[in-house]
């Protein structure tokens, strides 16, 4: 029987900023500054702009009267994007930490709660809890950290207002999925919501972050988590079947309505939409997301 997928040898030679720009001008793209493009060749990559470029080939070739002026223009898009909803998303991680440290510790007056399997569902999810954890801890050369391991013999590890801040988003994100439905919802009930919602739109967050943060497209990605859709308030505003950024900045608006109402990120995204000249349908926009979006502050 033939093999079908049989794998190939990488031989591709790396090329010469002077042999990128006659690649690409030979597959169709409109160069009007060959010096423009080379420097964004040498600071960005060839392979990170290929990304963008491949949403205006066919066949490796460009369509007729693609200048890279158009690609340029939504890469800058995409970049100013991610810088905004990094700040947003900033937010939403500081206060989940803040708030799944203090449901529990106070409820439950216990400020080393993950230590204990009682909290959790799974005995496999709570030891790699208490391994990741060990091991920030110990590759931690923050203040608070290395107070705590100089002014306490025990318990070895500190309390959990002190572990959150050396955590991952996801990491945190982890934690919270991994514990029994009781204690997720004290953290839930924090943000009025159930913890099916709540963790699923957390988990939302921190993806979106962790591809802000890599300089991941944004721009027409289409995303593999999809978000918790029918809540009886909120659901409205989704966009149902669509996995691109859309619905996740509706999560992002619905956490915000929470944290920071007043939060005026929505009116810069238009800015540059506007400006760049986006089709936001590429992002899975429908044709009333300026009025959803704003609504959800307002349906509080």
């Amino acid at each position: 029987m033939i093999e079908s997928n049989i794998k190939q040898k990488f031989d591709k030679k790396p090329l010469t900023l002077d042999e990128q720009v006659g690649l690409l001008k030979s597959r169709g793209l409109i160069v009007e500054s060959e010096d423009e493009l080379k420097y964004y060749l040498k600071n960005l990559s060839y392979y990170h702009l290929s990304i963008y470029f491949k949403h205006y080939q066919k066949d490796n070739q460009f369509y007729k009267g693609i200048k890279f002026e158009d690609v340029l223009r939504i890469y800058v898009f995409d970049n100013k994007s991610r810088f905004l909803l990094l700040e947003l998303l900033e937010r939403i991680e500081k206060s989940f930490k803040c708030r799944m440290a203090y449901a529990l510790s106070t409820e439950e007056n216990n400020s080393h709660w993950y230590l204990e399997e009682k909290f959790f569902g799974k005995k496999e999810d709570h030891l790699k809890i208490i391994y990741f954890i060990t091991d920030e801890v110990d590759k931690s050369r923050e203040l608070s950290i290395q107070h705590y391991k100089e002014t306490y013999s025990e318990p070895t590890l500190p309390p959990i207002w002190t572990a959150l801040e050396i955590l991952s988003f996801g990491q945190c994100v982890y934690i919270c999925k991994s514990l029994k439905k009781e204690f997720r919802n004290k953290i839930s009930r924090s943000f009025g919501e159930d913890e099916q919602f709540i963790t699923s739109w957390l988990l939302c967050s921190s993806l979106l972050r962790n591809h802000c943060a890599h300089y991941s497209r944004l721009w027409s990605r289409e995303l593999t988590y999809t978000p918790k859709m029918g809540h009886n308030l909120y659901g409205k505003y989704f966009n149902k079947g669509n996995k691109r950024l859309y619905n996740y900045l509706v999560v992002l608006q619905i956490l915000l309505n929470e944290i920071n109402p007043t939060s005026s990120w929505l009116e810069k995204l238009k800015e540059y939409i506007n400006e760049y000249k986006i089709n936001v349908r590429q992002m899975g926009f429908p044709d009333d997301w300026e009025t959803n979006l704003s609504a959800i502050i307002t349906n509080k």
